[in-house]
């Protein structure tokens, strides 16, 4: 029996800005399409209700004896990353015995956290809470909420770190926040197909930033120059510099996450 008749192809996408080069095109393969945040996205892959799509890398790590990756592509920055942001009460190097408030949205950025502040800053003794509280000395967001909140500002909130700055800061190297997978079970015609739209979308998304600005823009109160130098931010393609960056964040997490 074929791989087709018993495992159906349903791609899985983080619907966050910083995706959209990924996806023109995408639409028109005709698989199943469910859009949900990145820690939603690896419960699906874990129950085999998502079989392709960008993965946390945190979510690839555990699963890739199920999952292949599907060529280079992936999303990486090598400095900020202006979406992956922590705000803080506090100067970042005085959070030790204090309580960081973790988005309920991210596999990977929740433990990118907890290595930087564990293993750059020595800050071992941290209550971790999910979600938003009063009690919240740092709150951690990812994605279009953290690039709401850096243009509006977080309340009693002053300090602000972007993770991907301290990451490489720290490190010196790119930092991998998903990779595209796919089930070892899905058919090489249809990974194929995946990978011809991905990589045509790459090549045109910047001569599409006016659709994209039309469409997404107003959410932000971003105009087509803004979306450009923030999707510019990121890299889509993981070569070996973005993949030491990945091999070393995956070393530092046995001792720090």
């Amino acid at each position: 029996m074929s791989s087709r008749s018993t495992t159906k192809t349903t791609l899985a996408l983080i619907p966050y800005l910083n995706c959209e080069p990924f996806y023109f095109g995408i639409d028109d393969l005709d698989f199943e399409i469910v859009r949900e945040v990145p820690r939603e996205l690896g419960r699906l892959a874990d129950s085999g209700l998502a079989t392709c799509g960008p993965m946390a890398v945190a979510d690839w790590f555990r699963l890739r004896d199920r999952y292949d990756l599907l060529d280079d592509f992936g999303i990486a920055c090598e400095g900020p990353a202006h979406s992956v942001l922590l705000f803080s009460k506090r100067e970042i190097q005085s959070l030790n015995e204090g309580r960081v408030g973790l988005t309920t949205e991210s596999s990977t950025s929740v433990r990118l956290v907890r290595v930087i502040l564990g293993g750059k800053y020595g800050a071992r003794t941290i209550e971790w809470g999910r979600g938003a509280s009063d009690e919240d000395d740092a709150r951690l967001l990812i994605g279009d909420q953290a690039l709401r909140a850096a243009t509006t500002g977080l309340d009693d909130f002053p300090f602000v770190y972007d993770l991907g700055e301290e990451w490489h800061g720290w490190q010196g190297l790119p930092f991998v926040f998903a990779r595209w997978v796919v089930a070892k079970e899905i058919p090489a015609e249809d990974r194929e197909r995946i990978s011809a739209s991905l990589s045509a979308s790459l090549a045109s998304w910047r001569l599409r930033v006016p659709e994209i600005a039309a469409r997404r823009g107003p959410d932000f109160g971003l105009e087509g120059e803004g979306i450009l130098r923030y999707l510019s931010t990121f890299r889509y393609r993981i070569g070996p510099v973005e993949a030491l960056g990945e091999q070393t964040f995956e070393t530092l997490l046995e001792e720090y996450a």
